[in-house]
């Protein structure tokens, strides 16, 4: 029996003891859980009633009037009268009143017992559809993290110049590590969490100080409550020249600063929460700066025997007085860079020292630097916003909440495609899956990503075509936590995300399951062509793909067919060489190899420098937010070069694909001082043999789950083997009807021999049941039924199945072409798309290099021939 809703007003607790009958006040509001019902069933046609003639439990309430007994009775079944004294029954209606369901309701929430603002929950695991009159989602952070009140925003800048990389002279200066013992800590983030008070003790984890057993407990917006302090020195007046630190904001990472001379500071990263490594992303902000002085800067605590920063590149810096008068934003500075090993650790764990120095533009200005461009879990909801609220974009562009993350972040799920005009059409799109931000500090994955959104989402011709052939499923940051909270490598889990792909925990790791089960019900759908994951690299320059190597002989060498035509599409940016396509154990767990296992055989990782390039006309210069974006275009365009009608690339490609496999093989045989004749066997050598290992992430193994994780997991793959033990195999119809007619006799068998015993029950007939086959799997297509992929296609696409792009345009209709020239003015059949100069279209993408006749002479132009296939429908998301 459901009471109906009372709203009061609570006092606080130093008031609530006077009088009884003053002091609790109440007024009468309407149900709010009447009303909705109400209209809820109305909706649907089950109720038709006037809202007069429904009984309102509201027009009742002047019986509770002043009337606490009645008020409690319903609900704590005790009278007032029964209370020896008044003292007691203050105490105890007060005792009561904190375990009142109009206090701790589940569907009710309530600003704090002083004031009573009640508002209804938001429903479990439902999430609202991103409306563009919202406002933007404010991040939530860890209750243990201090945030600072004001928001930091960056304009986007493109150098006119190229920015080259630093040159060593060789006479850098290695500064000694001094350390707080003789320097002066003029910045450090407070570990202590005693405002809290006595529920200090449950949380586990010190802000700057993690340890292996602290995890995450808990999140709210704007992170730790109270008042934030000033964690930088005071200045003692306008002459003190002392630098002010703060990294307390989004995407920020600094631990501490310890001032060793006038103009010299060590500087300390913080490790990803709940870890005890990952240092390599740093974004921090420095205020009362002074002009034509040299600065000092060196991070002691880096844990990577290798870094870019040995081989010239430089650390971002910004300043807000440039970018407010002369439009300037993040730019490369810094001389005598220098990497190198700190000689005075204690031996546990080596450490790596970065120094450089920098002058800064202007007296007192606010500068930040940062290890690359940062791009927040802000920037992306803003840009979101931006597409929500276009009408044109927002048609063929739908965004979704995936999940929610840890701490409660949405994790944005993008479709995007054409409308179909039948089922038919619809059903012949093959999907492309693109994600990014899996770990946090690889910002440079958020640039890519930003510039194949801005492609997709135009009116290019070519982004036309791209949606008519493709549903495009988007997660464009998978880990919104740790892009919040500045860590460079693990969600707030305390470990990589792209170590786990293969997870049961669902709670634990929410953004990787979900994201595995949509693509796993997305191949239940359709094929899915690509899978790309948007990452950076710290030791490599350039751009390139890991990719996994197919060992069936009908598709052999296919995998690296897109990979080689990126490498044409973007010669000074993509390196085709630093491809590789080697399954190492270590890298089960990681999306690449996840994805192909389930049957995904272009599955890539996109590795993206921190640095620069080594390549054709941009040799020697860091790269850029627009050099990352030019990517996204190629991304796209590649992909129309790949599904091409006319073959002539794609076999082409092929074919000097095998010429460089084979002069590998010869390289490596002659290195090993052996001599083989490949005429006929080279094409059957394991190509295993031949990679070498990649050099990517130096935490390839994986850490394993928390310790807190342990227990839940082990019960959950000790029921899953219990499920897999009752579980019977699947047997063919034959099968069962042989083992049905044997079940059959041995009862009859049974029934006879024990009759006289069993003569009072009644007989009983079994019918069998059977699983419906291959024969009958046709019908479901002629019944408008969505065919499933077979266990074959599942787990590795059997013989059967056809992953050659050609299958997909191979059908040309002719009323398409007419289409395409009515609807897109400006674009006809015959004209190629990539070169189309309608003054109308969107800014025309960077110039695609023409590729050598000797290796690729298809024409450019054929991407016109292709068929628009509408998808199946985009609302609802796998």
């Amino acid at each position: 029996m459901r009471v109906s809703l009372t709203v009061f007003s609570i006092p606080c607790r130093s008031n609530m003891f006077p009088a009884l009958d003053t002091e609790l006040k109440q007024e009468t509001l309407p149900d709010p859980y009447e009303d909705f019902m109400r209209y809820h069933l109305q909706y649907y046609g089950y109720y038709k009633a006037q809202r007069g003639s429904l009984p309102n439990s509201a027009t009742h309430q002047h019986v509770w009037k002043n009337n606490p007994r009645y008020l409690l009775s319903g609900s704590f079944g005790k009278r007032e009268d029964l209370t020896p004294n008044r003292l007691q029954k203050e105490k105890r209606l007060y005792s009561l009143m904190l375990r009142s369901p109009f206090v701790k309701s589940r569907q009710l929430l309530y600003d704090d017992i002083g004031k009573v603002n009640p508002r209804l929950r938001e429903p479990q695991d439902l999430f609202a559809f991103f409306s563009g009159n919202a406002l933007l989602q404010a991040p939530r952070w860890p209750i243990e993290c201090e945030v600072i009140k004001e928001s930091i925003h960056h304009i986007e800048w493109v150098p006119p110049q190229p920015e080259y990389f630093y040159q060593p002279t060789g006479n850098e200066k290695i500064p000694e590590i001094v350390g707080e013992e003789k320097g002066t800590i003029v910045y450090q983030l407070d570990s202590d969490v005693g405002s809290l008070g006595n529920f200090s003790s449950f949380l586990h984890l010190l802000y700057c100080m993690p340890t292996e057993d602290s995890y995450f407990t808990s999140s709210r917006v704007g992170g730790k409550r109270g008042i934030i302090k000033e964690l930088s020195v005071s200045l003692q007046g306008p002459e003190d020249n002392t630098l002010l630190f703060e990294s307390r904001f989004e995407s920020g990472n600094l631990q501490k600063a310890v001032r060793v001379n006038t103009y010299e500071y060590e500087l300390t990263l913080r490790t990803d929460l709940y870890t005890n490594k990952h240092t390599q992303w740093f974004y921090f902000r420095v205020q009362n700066t002074r002009k034509d002085v040299t600065y000092r800067f060196t991070i002691v605590n880096l844990l990577k025997p290798k870094s870019l920063y040995t081989v010239g590149m430089k650390p971002l810096m910004y300043s807000q007085l440039d970018a407010s008068t002369r439009s300037i934003g993040w730019r490369r500075e810094g001389k005598e860079i220098k990497y190198y090993r700190d000689s005075t650790g204690d031996g546990q764990q080596p450490s790596y020292c970065l120094t450089w120095t920098v002058q800064f533009p202007h007296d007192q200005d606010t500068c930040f630097f940062a290890h690359f461009y940062p791009y927040t879990y802000t920037d992306l909801q803003r840009f979101l916003l931006s597409v929500a609220n276009s009408p044109i974009k927002s048609q063929f562009c739908k965004l979704r909440t995936l999940c929610r993350s840890l701490a409660g972040n949405n994790v944005y799920l993008l479709t995007i495609t054409n409308p179909a005009r039948t089922p038919q059409e619809a059903a012949a799109k093959k999907a492309v899956v693109l994600t990014a931000r899996v770990h946090p500090g690889e910002s440079n994955g958020s640039w890519i990503m930003k510039g194949f959104l801005d492609f997709i989402l135009s009116n290019s011709p070519d982004a036309q075509l791209l949606r008519d052939i493709f549903i495009f499923k988007v997660v464009p940051m998978l880990n919104p936590d740790g892009v919040i909270v500045g860590n460079y490598r693990c969600s707030l889990a305390g470990r990589d995300l792209n170590r786990h792909y293969k997870t049961i925990l669902k709670e634990s790791f929410p953004c990787i399951w979900h994201t595995r089960n949509m693509i796993k019900r997305l191949l239940e759908e359709r094929e899915v062509l690509l899978y790309c994951d948007l990452h950076g690299h710290s030791r490599k320059n350039n751009i390139f793909l890991y990719g996994c190597g197919n060992t069936d002989r009908q598709f052999w060498l296919h995998e690296r067919v897109f990979p080689l035509m990126l490498s044409k599409n973007a010669p000074d940016k993509f390196s085709f060489h630093s491809c590789n396509f080697k399954v190492q154990k270590c890298k089960e767990g990681t999306g690449r190899v996840v994805m192909w296992r389930m049957g995904i055989l272009n599955s890539y990782t996109m590795e993206s420098t921190f640095g620069g390039s080594t390549l054709g006309n941009k040799r020697d210069t860091h790269f850029t937010t627009e050099d990352l974006k030019s990517l996204g275009y190629h991304v796209c365009d590649t992909l129309l070069d790949f599904c091409d009608p006319d073959r002539t690339k794609f076999m082409q490609c092929l074919a000097e694909l095998k010429e460089l496999l084979q002069q590998e093989i010869h390289k490596k045989f002659k290195e090993l001082g052996q001599d083989m004749d490949l005429e006929r066997s080279w094409s059957d050598i394991s190509l295993s043999d031949i990679e070498s290992s990649t050099s990517g992430s130096d935490s390839s193994l994986s850490d394993g789950l928390p310790a807190h994780l342990l227990n839940i997991a082990d019960e959950l793959n000790q029921k899953k083997m219990m499920y897999k033990k009752k579980k019977k195999p699947l047997k063919s119809r034959k099968q069962r009807n042989k083992q049905y007619q044997k079940n059959t006799l041995m009862l009859d068998s049974e029934i006879t021999e024990d009759a006289p015993e069993r003569a009072r029950f009644p007989s009983l007939q079994k019918h069998p049941a059977f699983f419906r086959t291959s024969e009958n799997a046709s019908s479901s297509v002629i019944n408008n039924e969505k065919p499933r992929l077979s266990k074959s296609q599942l787990n590795g696409r059997g013989k059967s199945t056809s992953l050659d792009p050609t299958n997909m345009t191979s059908l040309i209709l002719a009323k398409n072409k007419d289409r395409i020239q009515k609807q897109k003015p400006g674009f006809t059949v015959s004209c190629d798309p990539k070169k189309s100069t309608n003054p109308s279209q969107e800014p025309a993408p960077p110039v695609k290099p023409s590729w050598s006749r000797s290796r690729c002479s298809g024409t450019q132009g054929s991407h016109r021939t292709a068929v628009a296939y509408p998808s199946l429908h985009i609302y609802t998301y796998p």
